[in-house]
């Protein structure tokens, strides 16, 4: 990936991340205050980014001051045709996009703090108003226009929330492909989705190998979770019944089922087990939260259908059951799993190796710092510091 696509200074995105690991392993008692001091002072950066509270807050006002200032446009040339007006929007949409860029990232360094987003989302907002604005009859552009724009907003402005939209977005383009075609299609929804989850998944393993960087740890992260967890809902029996009632207009007595039903079944009651194994024995804290958290939905999904109980009486025990489990796992982990402990989950699934070793390199001799125009994991190059995973 081109570096240069990306709005923000790679460097200070580095040493922002290298910071951000340092604290939570300072915090996990793993690093003492002094070397947490001394990485503090080595990798400070200049990039504002407020608490969470503060980000909220000035997103809403920001948000609404971009949008209360374009309205003025809006009057200025109310006699445009419908043409003049998605030129106008397309207009102001980029005006707000080269300003929140050069303004509030590259002059005042601003990252995640509220007022960028707001920028963001209202000049992309513009500009899909400007596109949609004659209201196409092809149902698919409108997908198909905001999953480019979101595409094109989380990798320039590495923004996760538009990263989510564009999955969202591919998956309405998948689902409304097949809706329009009609007949079997409608049928195959469900093994679709679960192809396009399971590739996303895949997907996301490769460019982990490939993009190396730690600035897209996160994203990866992201991708991985939602991926897993939607390959689950997309073979769930609820979900797969209630939409084939819904789309295929399939009216069902009591004694009758979806086709392919003992399939679905399967794929309720073996998904979450398979993530549990695999997270013990590949050493993934992923796969285990993912599991523990579709072992539930899969419990809920069986007694609704197969009990007459309330469905208060379900959630309960749906989260009795699942509280039951995490605790035996952590019993059952209290010895080592494949080299896989309850102790040591912080180190294997949250930070990398590379950053970890990186990290153990500082706090143990040296604090030298990378120059400005290196990078300090372009190619995964910090593997030893003489540490692994359990330094």
């Amino acid at each position: 990936m081109n570096k240069s696509f990306i709005a923000y200074d790679i460097i200070a995105l580095e040493k922002k991340k290298i910071l951000s690991t340092s604290q939570s392993l300072y915090k996990s008692k793993l690093i003492s205050e002094k070397q947490w001091d001394g990485i503090r002072e080595a990798f400070n950066t200049n990039l504002y980014s407020p608490s969470v509270f503060m980000r909220v807050l000035l997103f809403i006002l920001s948000y609404i001051g971009f949008s209360t200032a374009a309205v003025p446009f809006g009057f200025i040339f109310m006699d445009l045709d419908n043409i003049g007006f998605q030129i106008l929007f397309t207009i102001v949409g980029i005006l707000l996009l080269f300003l929140t860029e050069k303004v509030l990232i590259q002059n005042k360094h601003h990252y995640l703090s509220g007022v960028t987003e707001a920028g963001l989302f209202s000049g992309f907002s513009f500009i899909a108003l400007g596109i949609l604005f004659n209201e196409p009859e092809n149902i698919l552009v409108y997908p198909i226009v905001l999953f480019i724009l979101s595409a094109l907003a989380s990798i320039r402005y590495l923004n996760r929330v538009t990263l989510l939209l564009s999955i969202a977005f591919l998956g309405w383009i998948i689902f409304q492909t097949l809706v329009d075609i009609g007949g079997y299609a409608k049928a195959v929804i469900p093994f679709a989705f679960m192809l396009y989850f399971g590739l996303l998944f895949l997907g996301t393993l490769k460019l982990e190998k490939t993009f190396t960087n730690i600035i897209f740890n996160d994203f990866y992260s992201i991708l991985k979770a939602v991926s897993l967890t939607c390959f689950y809902v997309a073979g769930n029996y609820f979900v797969v019944r209630e939409l084939s009632i819904d789309l295929m207009g399939i009216n069902l007595t009591e004694d009758e089922d979806i086709p392919f039903a003992y399939l679905f079944y399967a794929f309720t009651l073996l998904i979450p087990l398979g993530y549990i194994y695999w997270g013990i024995k590949k050493k993934r804290i992923l796969f285990l939260r993912v599991g523990l958290m579709t072992t539930a939905l899969s419990v809920m999904t069986f007694i609704y259908y197969f009990s007459t109980i309330t469905p208060v009486v379900v959630v309960t025990i749906s989260g009795a059951l699942l509280i039951i489990s995490a605790l035996i796992l952590l019993n059952y982990l209290k010895k080592p799993r494949h080299g896989f402990t309850r102790e040591n989950m912080i180190l294997n699934e949250t930070h990398s190796k590379d950053l970890t070793a990186f990290i153990a390199s500082q706090t143990l001799g040296g604090n030298s710092t990378p120059t400005e125009d290196e990078s300090y994991f372009g190619g995964g190059g910090f593997g030893g510091g003489g540490a692994n995973s359990n330094w």
